[in-house]
């Protein structure tokens, strides 16, 4: 099996935005550049200094783990 690595933007699309579909706690690494993202509710979190996301309203608090077990990401670009 392939060993994972850092989720990175293609070098050959810079403007195309990233999807991250709802997987396992663990299986898909955090991505280095820690975007802003929608979820499938149409919340946009937004990365802290803490290294948690938080939802412009400062309700909900998630790990990028979290966030990618329990809902289909969509960059916001």
């Amino acid at each position: 099996m392939n060993e994972p690595t850092r989720c990175t933007r293609p070098v050959d699309m810079p403007n195309r935005p990233r999807v991250w579909l709802v997987g396992r706690i663990g299986t898909t690494p955090d991505p280095i550049d820690l975007p802003a993202v929608r979820d499938t509710w149409l919340r946009t979190w937004f990365p802290g200094a803490d290294g948690i996301y938080h939802t412009a309203d400062g309700r909900h608090h998630a790990t990028w783990a979290e966030l990618h077990a329990r809902c289909d990401l969509v960059e916001v670009a």
